[in-house]
Formats: C-alpha cells, sequence, structure tokens
C-alpha cells in the first residue's frame, strides 16, 4: 500500500543530539538538575515499574544536564550514515536558533555552516532533509526580553525564519515552523514544568493561539515569497482521546479537551500549510477525574503503550482539512529494546489501513535516530533506533526489513 515516493526517516532535534548549546533550556539544566535527581531520590515512581538501570540515572544530577548530547555537532556525518544503513531516505532535524543568532541581530556564519555541511551530506547520500525551523530553546537574549511573551516575538521569529531560509532554501524542500506548539505552552505556561515556569492560563491562551500563530503565519510567508515551491507544514502533537466509561459528562469533557489538544491549532493555520506534520505517542481515556488509562502494556516512561491508535489521529485530521500528512515523530522509551519491534509492526498496520482509506500519507519517520537527550527527563530514556555511540540496536535492524519490505 506504501508509495513508491514514500519518505522513511527518522527524527532528532537540536538540542536533544549537538552538543554544546548555550540557550535557555541549558541554563535552566543548571538548576533542574538537582531538583528533579532529588524527586526521584525521595519519590520513586510507584505508578510504574522503573527498571534499576533507568533510576540509578533519574537520581544522578549529571543525567539532567545535555552537555555533549550526541555530539552531532561534531558526528553529523556518523548520523547520516547510521540513516544510509538503515536504508532510510528522509531525516527530520531541527535548527537551535541560540546557534544561528547567539546576539541580538547578530547571525553566525559558523552556526549555518553547521547546518549547510549536514544538509550538504544527506544530499549527498540521497537523504531528503525536513528542517524544523524551532524546537523549543530560544537564545539567552530573547529569553531576557521574556521568550515567547516578548512583544517583538513574532518579528524576531520571522527575521530568524528569514535568515535560514536564504542560507538553506535552494537545497531544503521540506520545512516546518514550529515543533508541537500545545506541547511547549501547555509546559511551560499551565502546568509549569519547562522553563520559564510560570502559570497563567490567559498567558498560555495569549502565546497558543496568538504568538505561536502569528510566528507560523509570518514564516510560512517568508518561506513562500522565497519560493512557492517549498513545501511547509507544522509538527503538530495529536493524541487519540476516548471518554472513560462513555460517562455523558465524561464524553463532554473529552469532546472538548480533543478540540483544544488536536485541532484548533490546527484550525487557526491549516490554510498557511501544504503538509501537517502529526507527532503521535498517546492514546488517553480521559473523565472528570482526568486520564484514566489502563496501563496493561506502558513504556519506560509510564506510557500507555497503544500504537495502532495513530490510525484514529490519523484519519481524524485527514477527514478534516484533507491535507498532505507525514508521521514527523512516532516511537517509545525502551531501555531494553523489548517492545520496539512490536511498536513498529502495530503502526505500520495502521499506517496501511490510513492508506486503503484513501488519506494522503506521504512519510513516516521514527523517534528517533538516536538515544539522546529527552529535555527534563534527561538521558535515561531510550526512543533511539541507535545508541548514543551511533550502534545500531536490534529493532533499529527490523525497522530496515521493514522499509525493505514496504518499499
Amino acid at each position: 500500500m506504501f508509495p513508491k515516493n514514500f519518505y522513511w526517516g527518522a527524527s532528532t532535534s537540536a538540542h536533544q543530539v549537538e552538543g554544546g548549546l548555550t540557550n535557555n533550556w541549558s541554563k535552566w539544566e543548571l538548576k533542574h538538575s538537582k531538583e528533579a535527581s532529588e524527586h526521584y531520590k525521595n519519590n520513586r515512581p510507584h505508578w510504574y515499574k522503573m527498571s534499576e538501570e533507568n533510576y540509578k540515572d533519574a537520581c544522578h544530577p549529571d543525567n539532567y544536564i545535555s552537555g555533549i548530547a550526541c555530539d552531532s555537532y561534531n558526528q553529523y556525518k556518523e548520523d547520516v550514515k547510521v540513516l544510509k544503513e538503515l536504508g532510510l531516505n528522509a531525516y527530520r532535524f531541527s535548527v537551535d536558533w541560540s546557534r544561528i543568532e547567539p546576539k541580538k541581530g547578530e547571525f553566525s556564519e559558523e552556526g549555518i555552516q553547521y547546518y549547510k555541511k549536514l544538509v550538504k551530506e544527506l544530499r549527498k547520500n540521497n537523504i531528503e532533509p525536513f528542517l524544523t525551523c524551532w524546537h523549543w530553546p530560544i537564545p539567552l537574549w530573547l529569553e531576557e526580553e521574556g521568550g515567547l511573551e516578548s512583544k517583538n516575538i513574532v518579528k524576531y521569529f520571522k527575521r530568524y525564519v528569514e535568515f535560514l531560509v536564504k542560507n538553506l532554501g535552494e537545497d531544503v524542500k521540506y520545512w516546518m515552523t514550529i515543533n508541537e506548539p500545545i506541547v511547549i505552552s501547555t509546559a511551560s505556561y499551565l502546568i509549569s514544568n519547562w522553563p520559564p515556569q510560570k502559570r497563567s492560563i490567559f498567558t498560555f491562551n495569549k502565546i497558543t493561539f496568538g504568538k505561536l500563530v502569528d510566528m507560523h503565519k509570518e514564516a510560512y510567508k517568508v518561506i513562500k515569497e522565497y519560493d512557492a515551491n517549498l513545501q511547509l507544514g507544522i509538527a503538530k502533537n495529536n493524541s487519540y482521546e476516548e471518554s472513560y466509561n462513555n460517562n455523558p459528562i465524561n464524553k463532554l469533557i473529552t469532546r472538548v479537551h480533543r478540540y483544544f489538544n488536536n485541532f484548533r491549532y490546527l484550525g487557526l493555520v491549516h490554510n498557511h500549510l501544504d503538509y501537517i506534520g502529526l507527532n503521535f505517542y498517546f492514546h488517553n481515556k480521559i473523565g472528570i477525574k482526568g486520564v484514566r488509562n489502563d496501563n496493561d502494556k506502558v513504556n519506560d516512561m509510564g506510557w500507555w503503550m497503544k500504537p495502532k491508535s495513530i490510525y484514529y489521529v490519523i484519519k481524524e485530521v485527514w477527514d478534516r482539512y484533507h491535507l498532505p500528512i507525514c508521521i514527523t515523530e512516532n516511537g517509545v522509551a525502551d531501555r531494553e529494546d523489548k517492545y520496539r519491534e512490536w511498536w513498529l509492526d502495530k503502526t505500520m498496520e495502521a499506517l496501511e489501513m490510513s492508506l486503503k482509506e484513501g488519506v494522503d500519507l506521504r512519510g513516516y519517520m521514527h523517534w528517533s535516530l538516536l538515544d539522546n537527550f529527552e529535555w527534563d527527563s534527561g538521558y535515561w530514556p531510550r526512543f533511539g533506533l541507535a545508541a548514543r555511540d551511533r550502534k545500531i540496536k536490534d529493532s533499529g535492524w527490523y525497522y530496515k526489513k521493514l522499509v525493505e519490505k514496504y518499499r
């Protein structure tokens, strides 16, 4: 069922793999590392079984410092080699804003050359680049001006994207402006887990459905003015949500939550999209008491694993917007590499179901190419098809066989 021009790939983000970055996240990590390690020492999670190896890492402060990460800044050719060995023809990566614009209005030639070399290496190996302009961290100068709350954030982002497309637009066809706008604003301004750790539903709403919408639209205009043939999307995290016990109140709560989580942002930007990038990890049962999942099978982070539910997420988006869809993130935290092959099998079944029903599905990119720095959880969650040292796992080789089978 998969088209011959289907993109089979893997994904990463700059802060999680490159190493050596100085931005608001690297600054926040210094404070967060002690708090997070003490949390695990004093409150070992009881709601799912955490392995001794994961628990040991989670209790160590260094786990939460990105540091050198996967050293992809110096080893990008090794990353491309892994992609090539896996037989993949697409790679989703992001540009780190602080590497490009370390000082306000001053763009780094050294920074942009790194991404030019990465794109050149991908092209040399017949791997299609999928570039994400912003995958969450911001430069320190922007943090000092209020970050996403800055009155000039839209103007700054437009200027940044303009620089990127002028330098990379000839060699990169597929662009994504923002990764998971709902996730970053929720974690930063609603539940206050991530920097700047504020809690305001007013600020959340203003940023999510105001500034992040305007940032996308302005970036779309800039990129299309440079070259109307470039393909522009968004990487949107959608979950499959069903009501717990089908109680009428629970059904109403689920419907409202699904709208705000899955569709409101897309509804505001869909006229400024050539395709939709979908990130999928969660199937949730929602009710008046919150999430009430079965949790009969969970990954290392305690997330209920229902990989085949990606079918429902794809269908919901397709039925609403009828835009081409590319799966830009999908994977499982699995240190022992015991679930990933099963996850891939069930996911492929769901993708085939979608194709059979006429969905214009263009690609699948597994998260992640490498075990990397998983934000506030640090290094202990392992999502990679390969380890940080680029050793390909059994599940990575299995993914290669699947690609060969479906191609």
